[in-house]
């Protein structure tokens, strides 16, 4: 699991460095279009702290060390994604071990949520990460109810995260300073939740997939 957590997670740092542009457009509708290069910072952060660790540094302390690099670059998403992984992390625990099906994904993505919205204190519908967050784990406890096998768990996870971001273009935003506009913020994805599903699909398709390369 360590590997492949480690190669996961470097993974979706890439993504997010080559989403800067994007995430930079989107904020920037209704921000200070500053996210893309925060989370840009925070990919390199990561980077730089997994330089550091050794190759068989358990999947909670990797996880703990991302949080740690994320919540180093301040602003306001930084603190939040450092709170989820800090979940995420409390949840694998320091001795989890290496079988990690549809059940424990969704704790881990529960862990996360509540997270987030304990600190943000934002709700599904406030055009915030969350809004790409909370339909995936209400996608995997589907799949954990109808007893679905992982990979199509993980299929059905990601497509409801992206299905999500593609919702916050009609919602208005009600935190942030996005919440300022009213109306003004509609007719564009949140940034946050786009960046959020970028790191989800990373993680998928690089670690969790059978398929993946």
């Amino acid at each position: 699991m360590t590997d492949g957590l480690r190669a996961a997670i470097l993974a979706a740092a890439d993504a997010i460095d080559e989403a800067r542009n994007e995430l930079g457009a989107l904020d920037g509708v209704a921000g200070d279009g500053d996210h893309g290069m925060t989370m840009s910072t925070a990919a390199r952060n990561v980077r730089r702290r997994f330089a550091a660790l050794p190759d068989d540094t358990a999947p909670y302390d990797l996880v703990r060390a991302a949080a740690t690099a994320i919540g180093g670059v301040g602003g306001a998403i930084g603190p939040l994604y450092a709170a989820a992984l800090g979940a995420v992390a409390a949840e694998i625990g320091a001795d989890a071990g290496s079988d990690f099906g549809v059940s424990g994904l969704r704790r881990v993505a529960e862990a996360a949520e509540e997270a987030i919205a304990r600190l943000g204190h934002a709700t599904p519908g406030d055009k915030t990460v969350l809004d790409a967050l909370h339909p995936l784990v209400e996608s995997l406890r589907a799949s954990e109810a109808t007893g679905r096998p992982l990979d199509e768990a993980l299929g059905r996870a990601v497509d409801a995260a992206d299905g999500g971001v593609v919702e916050t273009a009609n919602m208005i935003a009600r935190i942030g300073r996005a919440s300022r506009l009213g109306e003004r913020s509609r007719g564009q994805p949140d940034a946050g939740a786009r960046s959020c599903a970028i790191i989800v699909r990373s993680l998928v398709d690089r670690a969790l997939r059978p398929s993946a390369g």
